[in-house]
């Protein structure tokens, strides 16, 4: 080992009087350090002073991905593995100072923490050392994606091993892939003027605070794969087709690093929410959660929101989202126990949205149609640690910016969900092998929400036609449903974009379908391939489609977070096929190949549950017309359910107030709402709202032979054996991914 040789101490005059005759062996071995006396009457010098010890080599730095990792554990290895490793803890921002006097370079750093209740790694190689003297090593999402471009096959883990160190992170290696990182980023005129001319993401010094160097980090998602790392600037302005496509570094293009790749060019900064706009901003809606429910929103008997408080009423008046005002929409979540208590961390913007610069007759946001918005995403950290995230439509009024809300005039959106649902009728699964809506399966839908039960005017309206990624070209039609249950959708009709009812020119008012979700993609429990249903089309002239819910064949393309679908809207008095309104709505998140599911970790409801109320035979397989079920379950290690729900339906024969008796599909619901986020239990809160869609408004709440209003009061249904009745049941558990995404842990009774 190549070490710094330690001095050789000089010896306290203390010691001198016991040297006696030793004093010539001394003296050659100190090389003239001592003298000794000579004859008699001569007197001892005095001892040299001792010789300075050499200063340590010291590295200090960051842990950081925009915002800081406090209190990470930081690791430093080198290529020796004879030499231990050296450890410290980083403070509250970050910043953290090592001895590293017993380690030889090249160095691997990797910094390990909680961010937002979240498990962060990061990773910097560190080629060369000044001895003797302190060096800055930032370890941050830059470092660790210069770490991916020299490791074998972008394996961080891989430069634990000490030759692997030794030979991946010489200097010219980091130097070209640290410059193809910054050229990258420097390829943005705006992150090229707040990082400077002599940028270096190991070495140059900065603060986790939001501004200059920091800012960058704030507007850029980098991830690092076996394929390379990718840069997606956050700042740039979406499309219709999604945020703004990330770039992807290459091992091999670090060869030429002056020749990287452009990122999307920004936004102006200036037409920005700053870090300390939208610090303040996520400081208000912390402040609110720091109340108790009680103190945060007043309810109704039916736990609606009438009120809240002061402190959360931080929102402007002209605030509107999803076809409600602020008490509706931000009242309504208000109510949750489980985010009492959170933290907000360091916000983000998710999106930038270029003014959209729309006209009659599409919807016209009155901030974001003639300016730019963004999608502001606080991260949060619940009271028992786990980490959730609020987005809000954030735009500028007048000189400040502040919450705007998305103003859409209903209750509406697109998206995907990823459901594993698992038969509990295993007899009937197997008896029906070829049968797909009784098997065992992961699914990847998209659900087209219109909900006329939280939006105002949407009485006038009769259909909702469906355009975007991954449906059919002509537009999937969605109108209101006979069933009871359906009052928060309209449900799919058809596939082809018709208005009509099937094989018929008369304009369609209601379905006796009710299911929202498109299917995409398919797959078993292991990630296999699965046959979607067989669609039956020309529905203008067939007299029996069928399973116009299902994609034609399974979706294999790419649908990106944000991308815009298009709701064309027809009120009851337009029979013609030129829609009323217009509405364009983003996506949040994107497609997943169902066979992703397989490789996932799901929640699961305990056997005792199932037993009880998925099987005829169980205690709870009645009626069930109270708030008293429990829902146990058993979490996945690397997630949390937020959600749970029980479903019923069966069905049922009853005469409607126009005198018509005949068998029905009466549906039920019964939301289960955690105390605590990380629970693996939680009583029932509430039933979804009974009615039927065709009951809200007044075109079709008494038409024709529609069988309807007979939803009556709320219940679950009971599960029977009947299979004459197609009784069926299902709990789902709800998680979200980091992006998120939704999930659903679904076990169902069928018969």
């Amino acid at each position: 080992m190549n070490r710094s040789r330690t001095p050789i101490p000089s010896i306290p005059s203390r010691h001198l009087a016991r040297m006696g005759s030793a004093c010539a062996m001394t003296v050659l071995l100190t090389s003239g350090l001592l003298a000794c006396g000579g004859g008699s009457g001569s007197s001892s010098p005095e001892a040299a002073a001792p010789a300075p010890a050499p200063a340590p080599t010291t590295i200090s730095g960051v842990v950081a991905t925009g915002a800081a990792v406090p209190g990470a554990t930081v690791t430093v290895k080198d290529a020796d593995p004879a030499t231990a490793d050296v450890t410290r803890t980083a403070d509250d921002q970050g910043a953290y100072t090592i001895d590293v006097s017993s380690l030889k370079p090249p160095l691997v750093i990797s910094a390990s923490g909680t961010q937002n209740g979240e498990a962060v790694t990061v990773v910097a190689v560190v080629p060369t050392l000044s001895s003797n003297a302190s060096n800055t090593a930032n370890v941050t999402s830059l470092t660790n994606a210069i770490a991916a471009l020299i490791a074998p096959g972008g394996d961080l883990n891989a430069l634990s091993t000490p030759a692997t160190l030794a030979s991946a992170a010489t200097p010219a290696k980091v130097v070209n892939a640290s410059a193809l990182v910054v050229n990258t980023l420097k390829s943005d005129t705006h992150f090229s003027s707040l990082l400077g001319k002599d940028f270096d993401p190991l070495t140059t010094p900065f603060k986790p605070d939001g501004t200059g160097i920091d800012a960058v980090l704030d507007k850029v998602v980098v991830q690092a794969s076996a394929t390379g790392v990718s840069i997606a600037n956050l700042a740039a302005p979406t499309t219709d087709s999604g945020a703004a496509a990330p770039v992807v570094l290459t091992a091999a293009q670090t060869a030429t690093p002056t020749a990287a790749p452009s990122l999307p060019a920004s936004v102006a900064p200036s037409s920005l929410p700053s870090a300390a706009d939208m610090a303040a901003l996520a400081r208000k809606y912390e402040d609110c959660l720091a109340l108790p429910v009680s103190k945060r929103v007043t309810v109704d008997a039916d736990k609606l929101p009438t009120a809240v408080s002061a402190t959360c009423n931080f929102g402007p008046a002209m605030w509107r989202s999803g076809g409600g005002n602020w008490v509706e929409r931000v009242g309504y979540d208000l109510r949750e126990e489980s985010i009492t208590g959170a933290k907000a961390g360091t916000p983000v913007i998710s999106l930038v949205m270029s003014p959209a610069n729309l006209s009659s007759p599409y919807f016209q946001h009155p901030v974001c149609n003639t300016a730019t918005c963004v999608i502001m995403s606080i991260p949060m950290t619940s009271a028992s640690g786990k980490p959730f995230r609020a987005d809000w439509y954030v735009g500028k009024l007048g000189d400040k910016w502040d919450f705007v809300g998305n103003q859409l005039p209903y209750s509406m959106g697109p998206e995907m969900r990823m459901n594993r649902k698992v038969a509990v009728n295993t007899v009937l699964r197997d008896a029906n092998p070829t049968n797909y809506f009784v098997q065992d399966r992961i699914e990847s839908v998209v659900r087209l929400n219109f909900n006329p039960g939280r939006s105002p005017n949407s009485d006038r309206v009769r259909a909702v036609r469906w355009k975007g990624p991954g449906l059919p070209a002509a537009g999937v039609v969605t109108i209101r449903s006979q069933r009871c249950g359906t009052g928060d959708r309209f449900a799919i009709t058809n596939q082809e974009g018709s208005l009509t009812v099937n094989n018929s020119s008369i304009a369609q008012y209601w379905t006796s379908a009710a299911g929202n979700d498109f299917l995409l993609d398919a797959a078993t429990l292991n990630g296999s391939a699965m046959a979607l249903p067989t669609v039956t089309g020309n529905w203008a002239t067939n007299p029996s489609p069928a399973n116009q819910d299902v994609a034609p064949t399974a979706f294999k393309g790419s649908i990106p977070a944000w991308s815009v679908y298009t709701a064309e809207l027809f009120y009851f008095t337009n029979t013609s096929d030129t829609p009323d309104e217009i509405i364009p709505v983003r996506v949040t998140t994107g497609f997943e190949p169902a066979a992703n599911g397989a490789g996932k970790n799901w929640p699961v409801p305990t056997a005792s549950f199932i037993d009880q109320y998925l099987k005829p035979t169980g205690s709870g397989a009645g009626s069930i017309t109270n708030d008293a079920p429990v829902l146990n379950w058993t979490n996945a290690p690397d997630s949390y359910v937020s959600f749970g729900y029980l479903f019923s339906q069966n069905r049922v024969s009853q005469t409607n107030s126009q005198g018509e008796t005949a068998n029905y599909w009466k549906r039920g619901n019964l939301y289960f709402r955690l105390a605590s986020l990380g629970d693996a239990s939680a009583r029932a809160y509430e039933f979804a709202d009974q009615r039927s869609g065709t009951e809200l408004s007044v075109s079709t709440a008494t038409t024709g032979t529609n069988p309807n209003p007979r939803c009556g009061a709320e219940e679950l249904v009971p599960l029977d054996a009947n299979s004459n009745l197609s009784s069926y049941r299902e709990v789902g558990l709800q998680m979200r991914g980091a992006d998120r995404k939704l999930y659903q842990s679904i076990q169902f009774w069928s018969n």
